[in-house]
């Protein structure tokens, strides 16, 4: 057995637990079991609002009297390491960006025997499809209406990568504030843009639009298929992650909960199904021990810049 086996085999059932997502007790289906192993329980939050800083009150204290010392030492060292360069709108949120992760690229595909093959299952038949799509004509009516203003705002700022959803549900109110913190998140999106395209290469199922032409897509439609979700895979990618990095922090609920509305956000804008945005949860969730190998040292910069 290899190095990367062996890692592998030892964290897999810490990947397969729900830990740390908001759950409805009532409805939490628990984690998935492995064969011949115990499966682990699902733990309840209470809800805390994407976005909201709930972490703040906890951390700021610590995070204060350390965070002209953390941010100077770590911003010189991660423009070495990683090029984080952020050009910040009026919000502190804006275009934090990282030069190509190389290394942690090479070694992604290094260990492609562990993540080509996952078992994310099949989309639904094209009846399914059908019956999904006409639940989004639905939502697609709703997004028109004053109501949702500000799901139609999220929608058209999502677009594109943009880290508020992620930094701050855990207390960080800009891109600069923790840099090795935006930094890893920022590999986790590529790492995860690479690897689902390559799923959504292998199934290639249509978009809702194609399968239902009364679905007026609010957005663009992307050229490339529709399941799994990306949307959804890297946003739970980069939950997970963290759950790894700060499973201690209080704010790790309403970061799931935060990913959760940018996944089903897509689903609202008419060109994604909810079986999109289930399949790229389940595909983040599996892919959790791989991230752990390639991400390790990225992981361990962003958990120092927390204590």
């Amino acid at each position: 057995m290899s190095r990367y086996q062996s890692i592998l085999s030892k964290t897999w059932l810490l990947a397969v637990g729900e830990s740390f997502e908001l759950v409805d007790p009532g409805t939490a289906l628990g984690a998935v079991p492995v064969a011949g192993t115990p499966a682990f329980a699902v733990p309840a939050f209470a809800a805390i609002s994407g976005g909201g800083g709930g972490a703040a009150s906890v951390l700021n204290r610590n995070r204060n009297r350390n965070r002209n010392r953390n941010r100077n030492r770590n911003r010189n060292r991660n423009r070495n390491r990683t090029a984080l360069r952020d050009t910040q709108d009026a919000s502190g949120f804006g275009g934090a960006e990282i030069l190509l992760p190389w290394r942690e690229i090479a070694a992604l595909h290094a260990l492609s025997n562990a993540w080509h093959d996952l078992p994310l299952g099949l989309p639904p038949a094209p009846t399914e499809l059908m019956a999904q799509s006409l639940g989004l004509v639905e939502k697609r009516a709703r997004l028109d209406t004053p109501a949702e203003t500000a799901r139609r705002a999220e929608i058209l700022r999502e677009l594109d990568l943009e880290l508020s959803g992620y930094l701050l549900p855990l207390g960080v109110e800009s891109d600069s504030a923790m840099p090795e913190t935006t930094a890893l998140m920022l590999m986790v999106a590529w790492l995860a843009e690479m690897v689902g395209l390559r799923y959504k290469e292998r199934f290639d199922a249509p978009r809702p639009s194609e399968v239902n032409p009364q679905l007026k897509p609010f957005v663009t439609v992307p050229a490339h298929a529709s399941y799994p979700s990306n949307h959804s895979f890297l946003s739970y990618s980069i939950a997970f992650v963290m759950a790894r990095v700060l499973p201690e922090h209080p704010g790790i609920s309403g970061l799931f909960h935060s990913c959760r509305r940018i996944a089903e956000n897509r689903e609202w804008a008419g060109v994604h199904y909810p079986a999109d945005t289930a399949a790229g949860r389940r595909l983040a969730r599996m892919m959790v021990p791989v991230y752990e190998i390639v991400l390790e040292e990225q992981m361990l910069r962003a958990r120092a810049e927390w204590m």
